[in-house]
């Protein structure tokens, strides 16, 4: 496996016909922050050019594949910041259209990958996972709404009754059921998880360039029929207002204060 240029918040190697990305932000659970949001779409792009590579794999180092965005930021969005107008990821699609526009990727959840942790991944092809991983879609927990068209991805997936489930509940979903409620198609050992990993991505890379982009482009424009783009703007604009919400207020001093929110009485 070589490794190619430093960068500065994930890690890029190939092996074979795989292209892989490791989220490497470990002290902070690998939350993803501006840089790290732009860093993987450069590399997925880069490995988009590259007719070596087959498939893209991305894991995370550490106990985390990602705890979610990075709470700063959404601390600053509170206060009014807004991010700079020329915000180097807004050249690209929206996730879920960049991934469907990609090689073929794998994501390998090796430990937490809770909110835009598993959001992310949904929008990718096939999700695996370590035994002990966990996975929480911790949007309500945090009085916040959910994006990346998690809100319809989720139910393709797993149907609509668990989608609700995980979804209003924000609880943790251990391996066991993330596999039965195929939200995962496979969970392995967590010493086996990139090695098993590596051997999906390279079954796939096997087969002729042309045809698998056919395949999932088809598959993935019979899934979305087109619809994806609406319900990713509906998304957007209830999870501004979210943002914005007394609620979210509340668990972002509670986050501070090291305690549990408290919705429903006074807020402080």
């Amino acid at each position: 496996m070589g490794n190619n240029m430093a960068l500065e918040t994930i890690i890029a190697e190939q092996t074979g016909r795989v292209g892989i990305i490791t989220l490497n932000r470990p002290d902070q659970m690998n939350a993803f922050n501006a840089s790290m949001n732009l860093e993987l779409r450069e590399q997925i792009e880069k490995f988009n050019r590259d007719e070596s590579v087959g498939a893209i794999l991305i894991t995370g180092a550490g106990r985390a594949f990602s705890a979610g965005a990075d709470i700063g930021g959404f601390e600053a969005t509170v206060r009014g910041e807004k991010g700079s107008p020329l915000d180097p990821v807004s050249r690209f699609p929206k996730w879920p259209v960049f991934i469907k526009e990609s090689k073929p990727v794998v994501c390998a959840l090796n430990g937490y990958a809770i909110g835009m942790g598993i959001t992310l991944p949904l929008g990718c092809d096939i999700i695996v996972m370590a035994q002990s991983a966990k996975i929480s879609f911790r949007f309500a927990y945090i009085g916040l709404t959910p994006e990346y068209g998690s809100s319809h991805l989720l139910s393709q997936m797993v149907g609509i009754g668990k989608a609700m489930e995980f979804m209003l509940t924000g609880r943790f979903i251990e391996s066991e059921e993330a596999l039965e409620t195929n939200l995962v198609n496979h969970v392995y050992q967590d010493d086996e998880l990139v090695s098993k990993a590596i051997d999906l991505c390279n079954s796939i890379a096997f087969n002729p360039s042309w045809q698998l982009s056919q395949i999932k482009a088809m598959m993935r424009n019979h899934q979305f029929l087109d619809d994806i783009d609406k319900v990713m703007e509906i998304e957007s604009d209830l999870f501004s207002q979210s943002q914005q919400t007394d609620s979210h207020k509340e668990f972002l001093l509670s986050f501070r204060e090291k305690r549990k929110p408290n919705y429903h009485n006074n807020f402080h």
